[in-house]
């Protein structure tokens, strides 16, 4: 079994592996955002709605000011049923597909954490959010760094943002030199 990070539009065209007919897919997307619509049929599908948002909960939103959001931040409750999901899919042999709007982070971060409770790794870019790839993995019981810097597809960045405006400068950076090395 294996999971696999998209993107939004990804879901709506199609672009991931062939998940089959025993298959799952996740979508998280911003509160009082459209879920995808899948072009390809899914055994089950889960809907989930939380924002990108770090574990201090502020954000940039374009005003150059930060602004705190947490409270559309994923939650305890989210991350339990994430959790409990995943282990759900491995004990009916699932392939799993999550979607977020970029496809790197929220998504990223499921993803991440499905690979090390037993899931084969597609290797699709990712930088996992933190605050959710934490929570999950509380949920497991596992340890994590506090002080963890935000990785693309597990090894640290050289370099990390401040803000959302540079996250996405770092990220697309990193995933045209991904692109480079990978073919993906």
């Amino acid at each position: 079994m294996w999971i696999q990070n998209i993107a939004y539009t990804d879901v709506k065209n199609g672009y991931h592996y062939d998940a089959g007919p025993n298959s799952m897919m996740i979508n998280i997307v911003d509160p009082g955002m459209e879920f995808p619509q899948s072009l390809y049929k899914f055994k089950e599908v889960h809907r989930f709605e939380f924002l990108d948002i770090e574990s201090d909960g502020l954000t940039n939103l374009g005003d150059g000011e930060m602004t705190d959001m947490s409270e559309f931040a994923i939650t305890d409750d989210q991350a339990k049923e994430l959790v409990k999901l995943l282990k759900h899919a491995l004990d009916n042999k699932m392939n799993v597909v999550v979607s977020c709007v970029a496809g790197v982070c929220r998504s990223g971060a499921v993803a991440e954490v499905g690979t090390m409770i037993g899931f084969e790794d597609t290797e699709t870019f990712r930088s996992p959010n933190l605050l959710v790839k934490h929570k999950m993995m509380k949920e497991l019981g596992l340890t994590y760094n506090e002080d963890e810097k935000h990785s693309i597809n597990g090894k640290p960045l050289d370099e990390d943002w401040i803000d959302n405006n540079e996250k996405i400068f770092i990220l697309a950076n990193n995933r045209r030199k991904y692109r480079v090395l990978t073919g993906k």
